[in-house]
């Protein structure tokens, strides 16, 4: 059996949660992960003091498993590209200094294939949509990029769990009843067709386990919560763990309870491979 942590929208600065990070410090120390995932947005201004502290929390997790990270919306400087307008490679300095030079990293562990897609591009002429409020926040993904994903799976060895990672939230959030992606549906499509079985992301601030089926394709998306002060809903903190054997994925929320000031884990949900 492997296991992996997924995190999510940890919003370093003003928004963050001091004592769910420490919480979540101590669980990394405490518990066995084959892999750690972040699904972005580290920071919430892009700014160097929080990508500071960015920097230090992977610096410790790393310690303890490998780690997977993407950017998200907010780790981008996307007012130095509007439109496409300016210097496309410099929205992405300071994430570079800080946490990754690699935008899109894979990770290939015994049995699992994990591919990381940087879905957060700033203001570009493909994440405009309809709304203003969605400036800057909706991601993207672009046909280069599916098929890169779709061709590390096809190369993955034979049996090895497909896992894709990206930061925007792939199924239309129930309680902000928004997509993440600009293509909206169509995303779980062109999910379906890298051949991923699942898929992590976070981005809506809302907690979501779910197995979806679409274009002759079955995978389970895990959504994580934020650990900071933006939960939608009122609802509780919270991170997936996720277990898998050869057989089935189970996926199970660890929310927090400050009582006890620690991520406590909830039922899981299993699904077949």
């Amino acid at each position: 059996m492997a296991r992996l942590l997924h995190v999510s929208d940890l919003h370093f600065g003003t928004p963050s949660v001091p004592e769910q990070v420490e919480a979540l410090e101590a669980l990394i120390s405490k518990e066995s992960f084959d892999a750690i995932v972040v699904s972005g947005d580290l920071s919430q201004r892009s700014r160097t003091h929080e990508f500071t502290r960015a920097r230090a929390f992977l610096s410790f997790a790393r310690q303890h498993a490998p780690v997977l990270v993407v950017p998200g919306n907010h780790d981008v400087a996307w007012w130095t590209a509007p439109v496409g307008l300016g210097s496309r490679s410099a929205m992405y300095t300071r994430y570079r200094r800080f946490v990754s030079e690699d935008l899109e990293p894979t990770l290939q562990l015994p049995g699992i294939t994990i591919v990381g897609l940087n879905s957060s591009h700033g203001i570009q002429p493909y994440t405009l949509t309809t709304r203003p409020r969605d400036l800057s926040v909706v991601g993207a993904l672009r046909p280069t990029q599916w098929s890169k994903a779709r061709n590390a799976f096809a190369a993955a060895p034979s049996g090895d769990l497909k896992v894709l990672v990206f930061h925007h939230n792939l199924l239309r959030g129930k309680l902000s009843n928004r997509w993440g992606l600009a293509s909206r549906a169509l995303g779980l499509e062109q999910a379906a067709r890298t051949g991923t079985e699942l898929v992590l992301c976070g981005h809506d601030h809302e907690d979501r386990i779910e197995q979806v089926a679409v274009a002759g394709r079955r995978f389970v998306v895990s959504t994580a919560n934020t650990l900071s002060n933006r939960v939608r809903g009122g609802r509780a903190s919270s991170l997936n763990v996720i277990a898998t054997t050869a057989r089935e994925v189970q996926v199970a929320p660890w929310a927090w309870v400050g009582e006890v000031r620690r991520f406590v884990p909830q039922e899981a949900a299993c699904f077949p491979r």
